[in-house]
C-alpha cells in the first residue's frame, strides 16, 4: 500500500508542467525522442547535446527544423574509433569459423543474429560519419562533468567553444543524457542561464537523489518553466510511491513565455498523440501531480 505520508515526500506536484501547447516531438519513436517546445528553435542559435551513445535523431530533426543551427556533442563512451572497431568486430564473427559451422549445420537464428549485428555496425559507422563530418556539427569524445581531465570537460570549457559575439541571450539549447552526472553540472550551467533558451534533461537514479533533485528543481525555477514531464519506462518507480525513477523534462525560459499566454489545461500524463513509451514492449508510467 502506497501511504499519502510516503507518496509526499517524492512528489511531482510541485513541478506540474505549465503545458503551453507548442510542443513537439524531435527524435526516434519510443527510446532516443524528447518533447520540447517549439519556440526554441529559432531563438537557438546552438544545440549542446550532452550524452549521444548511438541515437543523434534528435539533433537530426533540430537540425532539419533550423539548418544553421551550430550543434556541439559530447560522450566520451563513442568515438569513430570504437565504432570502427565493432564493425571490425562484427566481420570477424562473420569470417570465424564458427559462423561457418553454424551456416552448415543450418544455424539460421545464429547466422541471422551475426548478420544483422554486421549490418548494424556498418550502417551505425556510415550514419555517424556522415552525420558529424557537416560544417557545422561538431563531435567530442568527451563527457561533461565537474572537473576536468582526458576523459571530461566543465560546462564553462563548452561554452567558452561558442564565439563570444555569438552567446547571445536565449541562444543556446541544452540537450542532456549523462546518466547521473546532470547533477554535477547543473550548478555551473545555472552560471549560463542567460544564454539558455531551454533544456531537456534526463533525471536518473531519483530514489537515490531525490533531495538533490527537488533543490536544483527549485533552482531552475526561478528562471525556467516546466513545460513537460515524461517518466522513462525503463525503470520502474521510486519504491513507496507513483513517481518513476527516471524523468524526461522540459524547461523553457521564462522570458520566451508572454505574460497573457495561456495555459491549457487538465492534460493527462503521458500525452496521448506526443509522448511515447521509451521501453516499446511495456506500458508508459502515468504521471501523479
Amino acid at each position: 500500500m502506497i501511504t499519502s505520508q510516503k507518496h509526499s515526500q517524492n512528489s511531482l506536484q510541485a513541478f506540474k508542467p505549465r503545458y503551453l501547447g507548442d510542443m513537439i516531438r524531435l527524435g526516434r519513436a519510443f527510446d532516443g525522442g524528447y518533447i520540447v517546445n517549439e519556440r526554441i528553435i529559432p531563438a537557438s542559435r546552438y544545440l549542446l547535446s550532452f550524452g549521444v551513445n548511438d541515437d543523434w535523431s534528435f539533433e537530426a530533426n533540430f537540425l532539419n527544423l533550423k539548418p544553421d543551427v551550430q550543434i556541439l556533442c559530447f560522450d566520451h563512451s563513442v568515438s569513430r574509433r570504437d565504432l570502427q572497431e565493432k564493425t571490425i568486430d562484427a566481420l570477424n564473427q562473420i569470417l570465424s569459423a564458427r559462423f561457418i559451422l553454424g551456416a552448415m549445420t543450418l544455424n539460421f537464428r545464429g547466422v541471422r543474429n551475426k548478420l544483422q549485428a554486421l549490418r548494424r555496425a556498418v550502417r551505425l559507422r556510415s550514419d555517424f560519419s556522415e552525420f558529424f563530418s557537416r560544417d557545422n556539427i561538431q563531435f567530442f569524445s568527451k563527457g561533461v562533468s565537474n572537473v576536468e581531465d582526458s576523459h571530461f570537460v566543465t560546462i564553462s570549457e563548452v561554452f567558452h567553444m561558442i564565439p563570444p559575439d555569438q552567446l547571445l541571450e536565449n541562444s543556446v539549447f541544452i540537450k542532456m543524457d549523462i546518466e547521473q552526472s546532470e547533477f554535477r553540472v547543473l550548478p555551473e550551467i545555472l552560471e549560463f542561464e542567460k544564454y539558455l533558451s531551454g533544456m531537456v534533461i534526463e533525471f536518473h537514479d531519483l530514489d537515490i537523489f531525490w533531495p538533490i533533485f527537488v533543490n536544483v528543481m527549485n533552482q531552475l525555477k526561478a528562471n525556467f518553466e516546466v513545460t513537460h514531464l515524461h517518466g522513462n519506462n525503463h525503470l520502474g518507480l521510486i519504491p513507496h510511491s507513483k513517481t518513476p525513477r527516471l524523468l524526461e523534462i522540459t524547461f523553457l525560459k521564462r522570458s520566451l513565455i508572454c505574460g497573457d499566454e495561456l495555459q491549457r489545461e487538465a492534460e493527462v500524463y503521458p500525452i496521448p498523440g506526443l509522448d511515447q513509451p521509451n521501453d516499446s514492449s511495456k506500458e508508459d508510467h502515468p504521471l501523479y501531480f
